[in-house]
């Protein structure tokens, strides 16, 4: 990243009109230092080999980076409909946002973020998370996929580390980060 993330966010005014704006600004920093760290962790992991590994975290910056977005949204949207409680609220969900406990708001599902950006992105941003999605759940791209080869002449499955996807796995390494980095500039 260019620009490291601020390290203070001070509201504008103690006045409670302002809180909003101000949850949004510190939310978003926060989001943006996970994002940092989680793009450092990607390319640690890549250099180490560690490819499924890389490409969960990956999807995780992905999904991040789709928070910012969805913010960033909300803002925009606000200053267009004036509707403080209703950003309000998104933003409670957004800071502490849990599932199934009546304690806390319901949280936003990060596949609203990811739609979010997707709309923009024309449906590319949503099917490149769903590809990443194979690799980090331990089904076939995530398992046998990534680390089986299998024999047709001996009928033996031979294992590895990615005998057949380490190009593959690292292409979509690398698409995410050049597609977040791009998208990190439009936040």
């Amino acid at each position: 990243m260019e620009k490291e993330p601020s390290t203070t966010v001070s509201p504008i005014s103690k006045n409670i009109a302002c809180k909003p704006t101000f949850d949004a600004g510190y939310h978003r920093e926060a989001v943006l230092y996970r994002f940092a760290e989680l793009t450092e962790s990607t390319y640690m992991l890549y250099k180490s080999g560690l490819f499924v590994g890389t490409v969960t975290v990956a999807r995780a910056s992905q999904e991040t980076l789709a928070v910012a977005w969805f913010i960033n949204s909300r803002l925009k949207r606000l200053t267009k409909n004036r509707d403080l409680s209703h950003f309000s609220r998104i933003m409670k969900r957004l800071i502490v946002g849990w599932s199934n406990d009546e304690e806390f708001p319901e949280k936003i599902n990060v596949l609203k973020c990811i739609n979010s950006v997707d709309k923009a992105m024309e449906g590319k941003f949503r099917w490149h998370y769903e590809m990443l999605c194979e690799y980090a759940y331990p089904n076939y791209n995530g398992t046998f996929g990534a680390y089986g080869k299998p024999d047709h002449e001996t009928l033996e499955v031979n294992f590895g580390r990615y005998p057949r996807s380490r190009e593959t796995l690292k292409g979509h390494v690398e698409s995410t980060l050049i597609i977040c980095m791009s998208l990190l500039d439009l936040i």
